[in-house]
């Protein structure tokens, strides 16, 4: 089992990655419970608020399943005061407890990545899910990805602090989680992964090290969420929807260009609002949420539509049942109730709205373009998804996310080409200012998670056999060489861990000056001990061709000072000793040449 053990880690970074290839799953799996429960209670309220007392019932989308004929609202009164009161409640509740649950949880989430080294307070999930509950539940304009986010982020940090994990195990564990909540609730395992791993920049960068994490999280938070809701997808899309026609291309980059400018228009307004008017109201933060949702009522009186995330319309949209006037009304209507529920104060994610107001822009497009140029464009409808995906990827500075996400939501693979393009345009075209996540910051040397990775390059481009000296004194102990003779070689030698090796010379054990004194302190039976009862098991080694940053690391991982080198392909052959000593010289002796060769440059 032992060279089982070394073979494998031959192969396999166990050391880095294998701990976390568990606990992401562990993440998962609470995860997508998070997100079961967090659906079906989204569903009980809004079935209460929204059908009960409103008699408002929205188209269903995709494979989902309704109880009532759709149908918009009834009771007009209610339909004004409904959100209010939501809004009411979600103030007290967060602004009572939580303060920083409010807003969308996106932004809390990338926030605690870089400044807060993956640590989110126990209570704040809890808090941003009821609180989202209620907004969504009672036609607040938001979407669930925040929430879950957090849900399932909440339990990765929750998780790695118990079990004393470093910052930079938590910040992946946290994303890990937040990836199966996004993956699960919105039926997009590959999308959720990705887009943890890619929000938390501004510019085109990811976080490298959270992908495998993410989608182990992703994947195992999805199967949950299925096993419990069945597989589907989020929006049907028509047979034969499909882009085959390049010269429509040409639509596309004009597309992309307009994508950008309503993007621009999303972001001003959302954060306009919240700086220029909700933030100057006289009136405690807790009342301005209800501010948000009496304004937002009044919106709805015209345009029910634009209550909770709408999905069902933008299937109706994809479906080709809206008309142009309307869908126009209803993008930049969305823009507004979004930001009136949000940047009040009130609870939910932005993913939904974004993708909303992308699809009603998408399918206004479409359809203009097919009046001006006629049997130019096969399907207009297909700009419905062209414009979910090309929008959200500029306002969220996530194209790889956008473009895959809504080929998973919707099943729609043939629509990557033009989806490619008009994500890739939007971003390049909308500055990196105009994001709709305040915390993204532009790269990775940017983030305050990443201010020690320069010591980690600087020792990877560095090997063992570099550094390692071979005149180096050592002390082999043979394993039946009693606890006298120990005593008489540690007395006389400048060594601080003595390896233990067998009658043909092969390593079965380290012990250090540390554990001769544990046994000194004994029970007085010293005459009866030989070398291999001081030796420890199993013995943390590097290789000649190993890098100094996987020394250092091995180092850390038992707070020992010297570690024995041996032979690549016979790990049981001691060549010498590395200090950490050697890796700290090793360090500053390039740093210096580094600094050297700038000066003369």
């Amino acid at each position: 089992m032992r060279k089982l053990i070394h073979y494998l880690r031959t192969i396999f970074d166990t050391e880095a990655s294998g701990r976390l290839v568990v606990y992401s799953t562990l993440a998962g799996i609470a995860a997508g419970l998070g997100a079961a429960l967090f659906f079906f209670l989204i569903t009980l309220v809004q079935d209460f608020a929204l059908g009960n007392v409103e008699g408002y019932y929205p188209p269903p989308a995709g494979t989902e399943v309704i109880e009532h004929h759709p149908q918009l609202p009834t009771r007009w009164i209610a339909v004004l005061l409904v959100p209010a009161i939501g809004g009411l409640l979600c103030g007290i509740l967060v602004y009572g407890l939580a303060p920083e649950a409010e807003g969308h949880g996106t932004d809390a989430l990338v926030k605690a990545f870089h400044r807060l080294r993956g640590k989110i307070r126990t209570r704040v999930p809890f808090v941003k899910t009821l609180a989202s509950i209620i907004t969504i539940g009672t036609g607040g304009s938001a979407g669930r990805e925040g929430p879950i986010a957090q849900i399932g982020a909440g339990f990765g940090s929750y998780l790695s602090t118990k079990l004393g994990l470093s910052d930079r195990d938590r910040r992946l564990l946290m994303l890990a989680g937040a990836a199966g909540g996004i993956g699960a609730i919105f039926r997009a395992p590959l999308g959720g992964a990705l887009f943890v791993s890619e929000v938390l920049y501004s510019s085109t960068a990811l976080e490298a090290a959270a992908v495998i994490p993410c989608f182990i999280g992703s994947i195992t938070a999805y199967t949950v969420f299925a096993m419990i809701y069945g597989q589907g997808l989020a929006f049907n899309t028509p047979a034969g929807f499909e882009f085959s026609n390049t010269l429509e291309l040409s639509f596309c980059l004009v597309f992309a260009v307009i994508c950008s400018i309503v993007g621009y228009l999303y972001v001003l307004t959302f954060y306009g609002l919240r700086d220029r008017f909700f933030k100057k109201l006289p009136l405690p933060n807790m009342l301005k949420p209800a501010v948000g949702g009496l304004l937002l009522g009044c919106l709805v009186l015209w345009f029910p539509q634009l209550m909770s995330g709408g999905y069902g319309w933008i299937q109706r949209a994809i479906d080709g049942h809206l008309t142009l006037s309307l869908m126009i009304a209803l993008c930049f209507g969305k823009i507004l109730a979004t930001s009136l529920t949000i940047s009040s104060g009130g609870s939910g994610g932005v993913f939904a709205p974004s993708l909303f107001i992308g699809a009603m822009l998408g399918g206004s497009y479409g359809i203009v373009c097919d009046h001006l140029f006629p049997n130019s464009i096969a399907h207009p409808e297909a700009y419905v998804l062209i414009g979910m995906g090309g929008f959200f990827a500029g306002v969220a500075r996530v194209p790889l996310t956008a473009m895959l996400m809504v080929c998973e939501m919707s099943g729609s693979y043939e629509l990557l080409l033009p989806l490619m393009l008009v994500c890739i345009i939007n971003v390049a075209l909308l500055s990196s200012r105009w994001s709709l996540y305040e915390e993204q910051v532009s790269a990775i040397v940017d983030s305050p998670a990443h201010q020690g990775d320069f010591v980690v390059d600087v020792l990877e481009q560095i090997q063992v056999r570099e550094v390692m000296n071979l005149d180096r004194k050592i002390e082999i102990v043979p394993e039946d060489m009693p606890l006298t003779a120990i005593l008489r070689i540690a007395s006389f030698s400048d060594c601080s861990y003595f390896p233990v090796v067998d009658p043909d010379q092969k390593m079965v054990g380290i012990f250090s000056l540390r554990d001769l004194r544990a046994v000194l302190t004994g029970n007085g039976s010293g005459s009866l001990i030989v070398a291999a009862d001081i030796a420890v098991q199993p013995v943390l080694t590097v290789k000649p061709t190993d890098d100094l940053h996987t020394a250092l690391r091995r180092f850390t991982q038992k707070n020992i000072e010297d570690i024995p080198i041996v032979e690549a392909g016979a790990e049981d052959c001691v060549l010498g000793m590395l200090s950490r000593r050697d890796v700290i010289s090793a360090y500053h002796d390039r740093v210096t040449h580094l600094q050297h060769e700038h000066e003369d440059s």
